[in-house]
């Protein structure tokens, strides 16, 4: 966004922020406002409600709100910082301070109000639990909210502040923090709270072992925020907890996550059998990585990059099997441009691990005696014209041949491809891990 541009967007949302607060907002008692306050400048809660509604464009997929989002914030705590003491007596500015630093603000806006002595409209505990909470005070933090409720606190404070109280919870009580981001979601829903405690609360309940509520929650975030800027690390970080889960550890187990993805938008369920084909194909299960390929290439748009993509893995995972010609012949074809660049490093490795098992099998013929050998045979067999003088006269008549030591025998060429093939997939699944 220009510098000519933000300043205009600004005055936008802070206009209809203003008018979706007077709408919103009840009337209150009359507050003492100094000469800026009343020559048209936000108040403070004004302010902070406008970054709400730019962040529910975020969670929406809005990229252009994303990057202001910054530039806002830094306006918003000018503002905050300006704001005359007695602004802070209004319980609903004092409410948007905490919710202000909860939300992305800088803390020292809010230390600096409470530094003054002003008075303050809101509990200091709650807002002394959000400065040790974001300073990392773990304990403190816990203390400071110890009385606090955020459903009879309410509105998106109350949201931030249950979202806050899950973090402190998960690790000691994963059911308690369950229970706040639910609340969470009942109390600031279509905001970013609201899909900020969708994701949290799908891997809680997959590392609790909640797979029923894990697909219920990870669908739900699926169908109602499939376009945030954070729906791609949330489709990544939940392969990875299925993969954890060993949702793809053979065959019949990879056909109960298709039925548990048979739910999920087109786009969510390409992503992931893309995941798991590569997963799968570098950890040694050639199958699911077949079949888990298969069906992304099924949901791929043609000549695609998710198309190549999936050609490449089911091929890959043919290359040790009796579907070794066409896959050699597939992956010949995949145009690397059109990967990744993990895959092409992985691209690499498997022609060459194909190019190895394809080479011709060589049969060498069993050593001809030579001309000079043929000839020593000649000389040193006994013919008519041999005198029988010349024999050794103590040669038994039936002498039994001597037996040797039995010795293995060197191994053979199509023995020693086999066994280059299989040194060369352990480097290859070696590699990939890495």
């Amino acid at each position: 966004m220009s510098r000519h541009v933000l300043p205009l967007a600004l005055a936008c949302l802070l206009a209809a922020a203003g008018a979706a607060a007077a709408q919103a907002t009840p009337p209150a008692a009359p507050v003492a406002v100094s000469t800026d306050v009343a020559n048209d400048v936000p108040e403070p809660y004004a302010l902070v409600r406008t970054l709400q509604a730019l962040q529910e464009r975020v969670a929406q997929g809005d990229v252009e709100a994303h990057r202001a989002q910054r530039a806002l914030i830094g306006h918003i705590a000018r503002g905050l910082d300006a704001a005359p003491p007695s602004a802070w007596a209004d319980a609903r500015n004092a409410h948007a301070a905490i919710a202000f630093v909860l939300g992305g603000g800088p803390p020292q806006s809010l230390a600096a109000i409470l530094a003054s002595g002003a008075e303050f409209g809101a509990p200091r505990s709650l807002a002394q639990g959000a400065l040790a909470f974001l300073q990392g005070r773990e304990a403190e933090a816990r203390e400071a909210w110890r009385e606090a409720d955020p459903l009879a606190i309410g509105g998106m404070l109350g949201g931030q502040l249950a979202l806050a109280q899950s973090a402190l919870a998960v690790r000691e009580d994963p059911a308690e923090a369950m229970r706040l981001l639910a609340v969470a979601r009942l109390l600031a829903p279509g905001t970013l709270i609201e899909e900020a405690a969708l994701r949290r609360e799908v891997f809680v309940a997959g590392q609790s072992g909640e797979v029923e509520r894990l697909e219920f929650l990870a669908i739900q975030y699926l169908r109602r925020f499939r376009h945030s800027i954070y729906a791609g690390n949330f489709r990544q970080r939940f392969a990875t907890l299925l993969t954890a889960l060993d949702f793809h550890g053979d065959l019949e187990r990879f056909t109960r996550l298709e039925a548990m993805l048979e739910r999920f938008d087109g786009e969510s369920r390409r992503d992931l059998y893309l995941f798991f084909a590569r997963h799968s194909l570098v950890h040694g299960r050639p199958e699911v990585a077949r079949r888990a390929a298969t069906l992304a290439h099924g949901l791929a748009a043609g000549d695609s990059d998710e198309e190549w993509r999936a050609t490449f893995y089911a091929a890959a995972s043919q290359v040790t099997t009796d579907r070794f010609a066409l896959a050699a012949e597939t992956l010949a074809d995949i145009d690397p441009a059109r990967l990744p660049p993990a895959d092409v490093a992985l691209l690499e490795t498997v022609i060459d691990l194909a190019i190895r098992i394809g080479e011709p099998v060589v049969i060498e013929d069993e050593e001809a005696p030579t001309e000079v050998a043929a000839e020593v045979v000649d000389a040193e067999t006994p013919t008519a014209e041999t005198p029988v003088a010349d024999l050794p006269a103590d040669l038994p008549a039936e002498a039994a041949p001597e037996v040797p030591a039995f010795t293995p025998p060197e191994p053979t060429p199509a023995m020693r491809r086999a066994e280059s093939a299989l040194a060369a997939i352990d480097v290859l699944l070696t590699e990939a891990r890495r």
